[in-house]
Parts: C-alpha cells; sequence; structure tokens
C-alpha cells in the first residue's frame, strides 16, 4: 500500500458465520446501555480499586477512557450498523448527560482520554458527519481552543526547565492525543494555530537536552518524575519509554499521521526520522520474533545495550508493546516512504503469529491491554495491508473474544485484573478497559465502512 491510497479508506470487514456471531452478541450487549442513567447507576457501585497506591474508578461521567464520552463512540458506530434502531436517540440522552456533567463540574482537563479532547471526539462520533450537534462541537471545541492556547507555553516552561513528564506528550494525558483531535477539527483557523505551537513544542521534545553532563534524547523521563512509585526505584537515572500510550511511540504516530493528513513540513519529516531511527536500533530480535522493550533505562542507553530481562517479550498489548510500536513505525514508513519501515512494522505484526496461542500474553477481552485491542490493531493493519496472514490472526482473535463474553456479567465482559495473588473479574462499562470497548471493537468488524473512532488509539 503506498501513502496515496491514505489516510485509511480501505476495511476488510468479516463476512459469514462468524459476522452473525458477533452481530448476536453486538444485540445483548447493546441493550445494557440503552439507559445511560441505569449505565452511570451500575458502574458507580462497583467498588473502586486500589493498585500500587493509586485508587482507580471504574466510572466518571465525563471522560472518554471510563465515561459517556467513551460509550458515545460505541453507540454512533451501533448508529452506523443499525440506523433504524434509534441509536441516534440513545446517543442524545448520553450527550444530554455529558452536557449536564460539564455544566455542573466544569472541565478543564485537556486530555484525550480524561478531557475536552475526549468529549470532543464523543460528540463528533454521534454527529452524523457533522450533520448534527454542530451548535455543542462548536461551544466545546472553542473552549477547548482557549485552554489550550493557555496550557501550550506552560508545558514548555516546565520542560525547559527539566520536568518532563510522560503525561506532558502522551496519548493518554498529554500533548499527543490532544493534537490528534486538533488534526480532526484542523479546518477550524484556531486549530490550525494550535497544530503549529505542538509541533514548536515538539520540536525541542524531539532533539537533545544535556543532563549530568550528556547529550540525551529529550524525552528521557528523570526518576522523580516516573508514574509508580517502584519505577521511581527501578529507573534512579530515568528511562526513555516506548510505548504508544505513554511513550514516544505516540509522537511518531501524531506526527506521521499529520504527514499523511497533508500537513507537510519538512521539520516534522525530520522529527518523524529522528524517533523512527531510535526504534530501529532498540528493536530486540528475540525468539518469538520482533519486539521492543516497554521502557529503555538511562544506564541501558548509556550502554548501548537492554539488560537480559529487557529483551524478553511481554505480551502484545495496544497500551505497551510490540503492535502498537510497530504501528507507529509503519505509519513513519508511510509518511516518508521509507520502505525499511513500512516492512519493519509488517514484519512485527507478522512474527505475532509466534505469539498467538497464548492470546498474546492477554487473559482479558479488553482495548487498553486485552485481546480487543490487538485484535484491533491486527484489523487495521490487515486492511492497510491485504496480508492474510493477518487476516487468519484476526479471525482467530475474533473467536476467543466471543468466547470471552459472559452474558450474566452487567455490560457483558469482564475486565481480568491479577490483584493479590490470584485473577479477578471486573464490571466496567466504559471504553478503555470495559466492555464498550470491546463491544465497539466487534461493531467494526461487522461494518462495511472503515471507522474513524480509533484515532483515540493513535493508529489512524
Amino acid at each position: 500500500m503506498t501513502s496515496a491510497q491514505l489516510p485509511f479508506s480501505s476495511w476488510r470487514p468479516l463476512s459469514g458465520e462468524i459476522r452473525e456471531r458477533v452481530a448476536k452478541v453486538l444485540d445483548s450487549i447493546g441493550e445494557r446501555y440503552r439507559n445511560p442513567e441505569e449505565v452511570c447507576l451500575r458502574s458507580k457501585s462497583i467498588p473502586i480499586l486500589e493498585v500500587d497506591g493509586f485508587e482507580i474508578e471504574r466510572w466518571n461521567d465525563g471522560i472518554l477512557s471510563n465515561g459517556y464520552p467513551g460509550i458515545c463512540l460505541l453507540l454512533a458506530q451501533l448508529d452506523l450498523l443499525y440506523p433504524e434502531d434509534g441509536w441516534d436517540q440513545t446517543g442524545h440522552m448520553y450527550l444530554e448527560k455529558l452536557q449536564k456533567h460539564m455544566e455542573e463540574m466544569g472541565m478543564y482537563d485537556l486530555s484525550l482520554y480524561s478531557g475536552l479532547a475526549g468529549v470532543l471526539m464523543g460528540i463528533r462520533a454521534l454527529s452524523r458527519g457533522g450533520t448534527r450537534y454542530k451548535s455543542m462541537l462548536d461551544q466545546v471545541a472553542s473552549w477547548f481552543e482557549e485552554l489550550a492556547v493557555e496550557r501550550i507555553p506552560l508545558y514548555m516552561e516546565q520542560w525547559h526547565l527539566g520536568h518532563l513528564k510522560m503525561s506532558d506528550y502522551d496519548t493518554i494525558i498529554g500533548f499527543t492525543g490532544i493534537g490528534r483531535i486538533v488534526l480532526l477539527f484542523y479546518e477550524r483557523p484556531k486549530m490550525k494555530a494550535l497544530w503549529e505551537q505542538i509541533v514548536a513544542w515538539f520540536k525541542l521534545f524531539c532533539g537533545d537536552k544535556k543532563w549530568e553532563g550528556q547529550h540525551i534524547p529529550a524525552w528521557h523521563i528523570r526518576a522523580e518524575n516516573q508514574f509508580l512509585q517502584d519505577e521511581k526505584k527501578e529507573f534512579p537515572k530515568g528511562n526513555f519509554n516506548l510505548s504508544l500510550s505513554h511513550g514516544i511511540a505516540g509522537p511518531l504516530a501524531l506526527m506521521s499521521i499529520s504527514v499523511l493528513q497533508g500537513i507537510n513540513t519538512e521539520q516534522v519529516k525530520r522529527e518523524i526520522a529522528t524517533l523512527a531511527e531510535w526504534f530501529t536500533e532498540w528493536q530486540v530480535e528475540s525468539q518469538v520474533g520482533t519486539i521492543w522493550p516497554g521502557k529503555v533505562s538511562f544506564e541501558e542507553w548509556e550502554q548501548s545495550e537492554l539488560s537480559v530481562e529487557n529483551t524478553e517479550y511481554q505480551r502484545d498489548s495496544w497500551c505497551y508493546g510490540a503492535p502498537g510500536i510497530a504501528r507507529s513505525i509503519w505509519l513513519a514508513g508511510q509518511a516518508l516512504q521509507n520502505e525499511e519501515w513500512i516492512s519493519l512494522g509488517l514484519k512485527a505484526y507478522l512474527d505475532i503469529e509466534n505469539r498467538i496461542e497464548r492470546n498474546g500474553g492477554m487473559v482479558s477481552a479488553t482495548v487498553c491491554h486485552g485481546i480487543g485491542g490487538l485484535l484491533h490493531l491486527l484489523q487495521r493493519m490487515y486492511s492497510d495491508t491485504g496480508n492474510e496472514r493477518l487476516g487468519a490472526l484476526r479471525d482467530l482473535l475474533v473467536e476467543r473474544v466471543l468466547d470471552l463474553f459472559e452474558p450474566s456479567s452487567l455490560f457483558g465482559y469482564y475486565d481480568i485484573n491479577f490483584l493479590n495473588g490470584g485473577y479477578r473479574n471486573i464490571d466496567e462499562a466504559g471504553f478503555l478497559t470495559g466492555t464498550a470497548g470491546v463491544a465497539l471493537v466487534l461493531a467494526s468488524l461487522i461494518s462495511d465502512r472503515s471507522p474513524e473512532w480509533d484515532a483515540v488509539l493513535m493508529i489512524r
């Protein structure tokens, strides 16, 4: 596939008996989402988890990851599949709840998974190609633009002071996720201006910085700025995060997408090349194929060599692992027409076949770190490349996701977590680690049209 065929109009849906099985499961799941108030009440009844000292809420009304906006993505896909079944009316009820939440609580977070960027994505999804909710979209987009103009200089100031955090630039909370929504609304003049600011910030971020007497990649995260307490101890001199969710694969994908969208500058091309080459230097040819470490410690970077533990395969999730990273490299190859990166990205996907018997190391059907996320990434790569080996892997994972359907659960699927020495089934309604995300993947597989929602995964 050449870059001229992008952005991503091809789509290869399921057919035959497996398509009917998916539709039947979707029907059962969909009915559980008809009433937003019931979904909210059920979700808030689920106990809060505490993991590594952090409390993990299973529901938050206003956010994409596990609130109304993420479910709006599912309802929009169901409306596309079944336009006469009233899913647009159900979506309208969710938007009313979302609007009420924003009016009562306010929203000052810009981020994709916890803020206004995600809200914009939810409204856009239900707008039937921009023909509905024009006023709501304009109001939220204007508020988003106003906040972003204030925030970007603050992030740049923190970077200059050496306080870079993953949450400054990543897909989930940072300017990579924010930037993806800016590109979706690029026709707005203020969004174009915001993009120029983001590019200026990434120019700094993708260069070098001086630290402890050495010039090192500027995306280095110091120990005190690691997310978890255990990581602060594990990486006393900090690290470089490679993942698509929290690492530099996110900025690489975003800048590549901008070029493929036609927003083409030599500066961005240079930054794509810088990051893509860095990934090629740290790839590992393991017994189970091409993989990447989740993080490279400062000491490993200094010695130009990974520890033995860091060369071992972990899992094939969207958030961390080969699929997300390889997709970013493949996008970079398409953007710069670099056959080496295109081939590397595809090879890494084909090598997933070596680990498929254990579901890529995952136990849940969910999107973030589950089989559902891997399934969708395989589907996207299969649709873009036409490689039938990827199609066979997709078909295998569809069967396994269907096998994990639990009719007795609250929403249809469990998020399965390893806690306190054992696996625990947890109900969740939302997109990132809940049933809505799994259902969205399944609904996309029986649509004849390439979906837009997976822009939030930074893979298109």
